[in-house]
């Protein structure tokens, strides 16, 4: 993935991170820092923002500002009333949700409590969290929204991770669409698994896979409208050897 040299895309532009404390958010958070973004980092615990700010002290030129709110939470014009403190948005990056447990079940031994724990976390959240920040971006920016790529394959024994990120892959599908043009462009990133510090610490790690700050670089230029994706409102990031796609991989 090319990454653009000697240059700050986003400097002026103030991007929203939510989900910034997971291992995926924290490591974007970084890439559009280095890009030079006011990053505008959201989480639900002080204590972990507190602890994004310290591993991103030396991250570049941008500048971090955290934010403890749920941009997942069901009182949506809530969410927009804080956020909007900070103006018209020029990108807002979502990746929040459960992104599946290691614990695998069949469909057939899931409890009606596993499945409405993983429709409120998985698919539920996204739903408040886009109608809660595509209202405050600005029409020339952009909204970033990750799903797994179990969206396009048979998941078994972890089927629920995949209903939810087909399903949130319609819902953004569908945003897009309702948008038409109008309003802020929208990106659907289909990921595969990334390289993060959480992952890494458990074993879990691959030169193949993109890492967290890949996205992150990636994003940036959407949000930046530079590059050769920025008019794809759905794309591929399922290996490196694969790149970045508008079709799934076979």
């Amino acid at each position: 993935m090319n990454d653009i040299q000697g240059n700050l895309p986003l400097s002026g532009r103030t991007v929203v991170v939510a989900g910034a404390t997971g291992g995926i958010g924290e490591g974007m958070t970084l890439a559009l820092l280095r890009q030079g973004a006011t990053v505008v980092a959201t989480g639900r615990s002080e204590e972990r923002l507190a602890g994004l700010v310290a591993y991103a002290k030396d991250a570049g030129e941008g500048t971090l500002i955290t934010h403890t709110v749920d941009v997942g939470h069901a009182d949506s014009e809530s969410v927009r009333a804080q956020l909007s403190a900070y103006g018209a948005l020029d990108g807002a990056v979502i990746t929040i949700g459960d992104w599946g447990s290691p614990e695998r079940t069949g469909i057939l031994e899931t409890s009606d409590a596993e499945w409405q724990s993983m429709i409120a976390s998985n698919l539920t959240s996204h739903f408040h969290a886009l109608r809660a920040l595509t209202p405050l971006l600005s029409r020339d920016g952009a909204l970033v929204h990750l799903s797994g790529f179990s969206a396009e394959i048979p998941y078994p024994f972890a089927a629920l991770v995949g209903a939810t990120n087909a399903a949130k892959k319609s819902l953004v599908s569908s945003l897009t669409a309702e948008l038409g043009g109008a309003g802020p462009r929208v990106h659907e990133l289909i990921i595969g698994p990334i390289r993060t510090r959480p992952r890494a610490a458990i074993g879990a790690d691959s030169p193949g896979w993109f890492s967290a700050e890949d996205l992150g670089r990636h994003a940036g230029r959407l949000i930046a409208g530079d590059g050769s994706h920025t008019k794809d409102p759905l794309q591929y990031l399922v290996t490196r050897a694969h790149g970045v796609r508008t079709t799934p991989p076979k």
